[in-house]
């Protein structure tokens, strides 16, 4: 995982969609940080400006952030 593309991620979901930097670590997933699917997609476009780097919609509420950190590092990067 890509230190610098996880604080992203984490500076994303507190910034944009208001989540406690407290309830943050790498093993959480989405789902169990209540994030709806408006969030979800918030946070994706979030992202997706930020880093140039789409996730994937499909399954993300059970991804881990460090998962989704690995995801938006990857050469492909979702797209």
């Amino acid at each position: 995982m890509s230190s610098s593309t996880y604080e992203t991620l984490t500076e994303t979901l507190i910034t944009r969609i208001g989540i406690d930097p407290e309830r943050l670590a790498p093993e959480r997933t989405f789902a169990e940080l209540e994030l709806d699917s408006m969030a979800l997609v918030e946070l994706a476009v979030a992202l997706d400006e930020h880093t140039d780097s789409l996730l994937p919609l499909e399954g993300l509420s059970d991804l881990t952030l460090a998962e989704a950190a690995d995801l938006l590092s990857a050469p492909t990067a979702g797209r």
